[in-house]
């Protein structure tokens, strides 16, 4: 049996996102960020990128209603996509937009982030779960099975071998174990093990074949994850949105 530290501890049946959208521009993104990811409720968080020389406070004072306005639109939007849950909101002018990811997602319970930048699709029909091993599977595997059941899509576990201890059958099997506990039928399911070593760069070459890449959170901080290289790259290379589900485990 696989020794995960939080096997057991799976996502709620309506998983929660926290999407950050940038509210100093005028064409925030609303609707389409959203527009393939049935049955999660969304905690919109709109940053206000802040220069070096100001001060948050006193930006927020000249350009605070202007941003509020674009963050509402923009969730009303979002409200309106067919399938999505409720839509939180949460505005914040930051010097470093990475600065408020983790706080926000602790605060408002968050099970996954959305990858800013990242693309957009018209729909999903095929979804990409990377798995380096146990660790988080079950929130991981939890967050994409509960996307599928709300979409119908497919879902691919892969696994890439690093080290040659373990050949990947095993995790791959345990992960589409609770698939199928969770209402997916085996024939939505297949499974990829690469002998190549090079995980991230097999996501990368994978990814243009999917609508959704669901990643786990393996880094010390959520926003070291989200804006590392696996995530940035495959953001940088896939027209699709790129979500990592939050390990939530003490000292995860």
């Amino acid at each position: 049996m696989l020794a995960g530290r939080n096997r057991h501890m799976s996502i709620s049946e309506t998983p929660k996102l926290l999407v950050p959208v940038d509210v100093s521009v005028e064409d925030t993104p609303g609707g389409r960020l959203v527009d393939i990811l049935p049955g999660v409720d969304v905690v919109l968080l709109g940053y206000f990128p802040v220069p070096a020389q100001s001060l948050p406070a006193q930006l927020k004072l000249t350009r605070g209603d202007e941003a509020a306005t674009r963050l509402e639109a923009a969730a009303e939007l979002m409200a309106g996509v067919d399938g999505v849950g409720t839509v939180e909101t949460e505005l914040i002018f930051t010097h470093d937009r990475l600065d408020p990811i983790d706080r926000i997602a602790d605060q408002r319970d968050c099970d996954a982030v959305r990858v800013p930048d990242s693309g957009t699709a018209s729909g999903v029909e095929r979804i990409l779960v990377p798995l380096r091993d146990d660790r988080n599977l079950d929130r991981i595997v939890s967050f994409a099975g509960a996307i599928a059941r709300g979409s119908g899509a497919s879902v691919t576990l892969f696994h890439a071998v690093t080290d040659g201890t373990d050949d990947g059958h095993e995790l791959l099997a345990a992960a589409t174990d609770r698939l199928v506990a969770d209402g997916l039928t085996k024939s939505r399911v297949d499974r990829e093990v690469t002998g190549a070593g090079d995980g991230d760069a097999e996501i990368v070459a994978l990814a243009p074949a999917f609508d959704l890449i669901v990643l786990g959170e393996t880094e010390p901080s959520l926003s070291e994850r989200i804006f590392g290289t696996a995530p940035t790259a495959v953001a940088e290379r896939a027209d699709c949105p790129v979500t990592v589900v939050r390990d939530t485990t003490e000292g995860g």
